[in-house]
């Protein structure tokens, strides 16, 4: 009783997320996982226009949360029940985790990491029970749907999780993001005991991001949380030209060891996706002065058969790539507005990490700030955009896209340090 007096109602809205994870894992149980993102996302718009009204917010923002709120409501169909997720409803979910993001303040993203953290749980749990059952962790890779000398973990993906979740990049993606949220939810953590659970949560985190074999997620996880680390404890150090030779330095050092590592071995599969996202790119944006401006549109068929030669044994549905996909459905007019959001993302991250004067403890414990952390999640986030379509497919990580690019729109207000009023306004 003592723990649910302690759970405020946001950590009962949050907890949707670990169980929108859990059911996510299962094609039969995937209706229910949408029905609690749906729900979570309802909940949290609810909330906000609440503590609008609350603070005698102007009628404008009142009338803009209303009327974002009535589009998920007008949607629930296509967000609940769609399974082929492709149309404007990415774009509303992206674009309604950015507001709700954007406006979280540093307790109540705290408190959004942990439960994120925790989401790891379900996942770790469904692998190791269906592993550990007997000759699951014996099982062929031959029998991986033409896949070879790829980790168990993978096989059981494509036997178990690939037709609710889509591609294993979907999980890459996902894990990305939890892991990230661990390692961050361990360097903030209060107590010893809350930094020794985040840590193995992190562990398990990797552990299952290896188990993808996707090299995109192995190495945006370690250079997210290295680089941010290194160029904020080196600022107040170093001088300008120092700070930049010492991260252009530590970046190739990190190249050279992904090349070594995890690039070099498939290099053959990433040859075909840059011919994959070349071709994405001059069928579906340069076949005509309309496609130059707007593209193919959502209908992907036609890209997927004039893109057919690049992978003839199974044809992609999109394009490796976000640039490229955005480039292919929505042409020059995409491309300028994704351009713009990169733009304004750099610039909301810039507000953030200006120069404090505060020279920050080697140790990540109790010196990780709100400006790395989220620097951290758009970096990992742009690592994850090169190398997959991060948008296409799955609902729960569009939404995520939304949180991790709103989190950068947040700057700190003047309030006293551990107070629950302190606020970040856009």
């Amino acid at each position: 009783m003592n723990l649910f007096k302690t759970l405020s109602s946001e950590d009962l809205i949050h907890s949707l997320i670990p169980a929108t994870v859990a059911l996510h894992l299962s094609q039969n149980t995937r209706e229910l996982g949408l029905m609690a993102l749906y729900a979570w996302i309802v909940l949290q718009l609810v909330r906000q226009i609440k503590q609008f009204v609350d603070q005698h917010a102007k009628q404008e923002t009142l009338i803009s949360w209303g009327v974002l709120l009535s589009l998920i409501l007008f949607n629930s169909r296509n967000i609940v029940l769609r399974d082929n997720y492709r149309g404007s409803v990415i774009f509303l979910l992206i674009a309604t985790g950015l507001l709700i993001g954007s406006h979280f303040n540093q307790r109540q993203w705290e408190r959004l990491l942990s439960w994120l953290a925790i989401s790891i749980i379900p996942i770790a749990l469904f692998f190791t029970i269906h592993l550990g059952q007997p000759g699951g962790w014996l099982l062929r890779v031959a029998e991986c749907s033409g896949h070879t000398e790829v980790p168990v973990m993978f096989c059981t993906y494509y036997k178990l999780v690939q037709p609710s979740m889509g591609s294993i990049n979907r999980l890459a993606t996902l894990m990305t993001f939890l892991t990230l949220a661990s390692w961050y939810c361990a360097c903030i953590a209060k107590k010893s005991w809350e930094r020794f659970a985040f840590l193995i949560l992190t562990a398990f985190g990797y552990w299952i991001t290896l188990g993808t074999d996707s090299r995109m997620a192995m190495i945006a996880i370690p250079i997210s949380i290295l680089l941010p680390w290194l160029g904020f404890r080196l600022r107040e150090r170093l001088t300008s030209k120092k700070i930049l030779f010492s991260l252009v330095a530590t970046a190739t050092v990190v190249a050279i060891a992904a090349w070594e590592l995890v690039i070099k071995h498939g290099l053959g599969s990433d040859v075909m996706r840059l011919r994959q996202i070349s071709c994405w790119i001059r069928k579906g944006m340069f076949e005509s002065a309309e496609r130059f401006w707007m593209g193919s549109g959502y209908n992907t068929n036609s890209l997927r058969e004039a893109c057919h030669y690049v992978n003839p044994e199974k044809s992609f549905g999109h394009a490796h790539n976000t640039l490229a996909q955005i480039a292919g459905n929505h042409g020059l007019l995409g491309l300028i507005g994704l351009g713009a959001l990169i733009a304004l993302i750099m610039n909301g991250l810039w507000r953030q990490n200006r120069i404090s004067g505060v020279h920050l403890s080697w140790l990540p414990w109790y010196s990780t700030n709100f400006g790395e952390i989220n620097t951290a999640l758009n970096l990992a986030l742009l690592m994850c955009a090169t190398s997959t379509t991060v948008q296409e497919f799955s609902p729960v990580n569009q939404v995520l896209i939304g949180l991790v690019a709103g989190s950068a729109f947040t700057v700190r207000a003047h309030a006293p340090p551990g107070s629950d009023n302190q606020r970040y306004d856009a």
